[in-house]
């Protein structure tokens, strides 16, 4: 893992050089996986070669929008599901989290073998308590049908984006405080991977908020027109106050750029706007106040995606 990039250039040329490569990088490295927007997938032939966009099939629409658009909500209407009902990719989906953070541990404070096999352990048993989980939620959902025109199937569909979010938030949490793999990873490790680990997150966290950071001031620039004492001086009140980013992938993957350029601005306005006021002009003021005001109206969106770790 990087650590924290200590010289992006004098000139802003160089920090927008820089933008566009770390934006290449979120994109190369998976991380972009889905649009936070929402998403009318009517691809695939329906029965009887026949389409009726209004009918809705709850049972795969719920594994699309909990493990293909975990941001907004995906409308799938190609059809109903084959006779059987697949499997939940619960289970995989929640292994191949937990199989993640143990790599990155590994990578991070070099585990012995038992240590890696204690936290295996618990990541299986913690993704079985999900898939349960998630199961009794989606059960009742497999091969039901909803007509959106009808108020009946919107209610079930309002109802169904609930039970969804729920599923979500579960699937952000599974292995946080709480879990097992939480209380093994504090149990295994000794002092040293521990702060090994803890210096390995940090480096990460700071190291994709100054990706956003920059990426966002390029934006802010393009429309604001500052000069290079007033990019630096925001560039730097926006690094010394660092939101508590989540480290794993998952989270950052539903990050687009648009949820990007949104987190930072939340984190601005709740500076202190006497020298952010004092940085730019009073035109400059004007401009960016509505985008300050709508990164204040924002701050619960974001956490809501899982974006932030909150306190419990």
């Amino acid at each position: 893992m990087v650590g924290p990039m200590s010289d992006f250039g004098s000139t802003r040329r160089r920090g927008r050089i820089l933008v566009g490569t770390l934006t290449m990088l979120f994109v190369s490295c998976g991380w972009v996986v889905a649009s936070d927007d929402d998403v009318v997938d009517d691809s695939g032939p329906a029965e009887g070669g026949q389409r009726e966009p209004h009918q809705i099939d709850l049972g795969s629409n719920f594994d699309a929008n909990l493990f293909e658009q975990r941001g907004g909500w995906m409308l799938r209407t190609s059809g109903p599901e084959p006779a059987g009902h697949r499997p939940s990719p619960a289970l995989e989906r929640a292994r191949e989290l937990g199989r993640k953070r143990i790599d990155r541990m590994q990578s991070s404070c070099t585990l012995t073998a038992e240590q890696r096999r204690r936290l295996t352990l618990a990541v299986e048993s913690d993704a079985r308590r999900f898939a349960h989980e998630v199961e009794a939620v989606r059960g009742p959902y497999l091969g039901r049908r909803v007509d959106m025109n009808d108020p009946a199937g919107q209610k079930a569909w309002h109802a169904f984006q609930q039970d969804v979010a729920k599923c979500r938030e579960r699937l952000r949490n599974v292995f946080d405080e709480g879990s097992l793999f939480a209380g093994t990873s504090a149990s295994v490790l000794d002092e040293r991977q521990a702060a090994c680990l803890a210096a390995e997150n940090a480096a990460r966290r700071s190291f994709h908020w100054r990706a956003m950071v920059l990426e966002t001031m390029s934006k802010l620039d393009e429309s604001l027109g500052l000069d290079q004492r007033q990019y630096d001086a925001l560039v730097a009140a926006l690094l010394a106050h660092e939101p508590a980013l989540r480290n794993d992938l998952q989270a950052l993957g539903r990050a687009d750029s648009t949820m990007r350029r949104q987190l930072v601005m939340v984190v601005m306005a709740e500076l202190d706007s006497q020298p952010l006021r004092a940085t730019v002009s009073e035109r400059q003021w004007k401009g960016l106040t509505p985008m300050m005001n709508h990164g204040r109206a924002m701050r619960s969106a974001i956490e809501a995606q899982g974006f932030l770790e909150l306190p419990r």
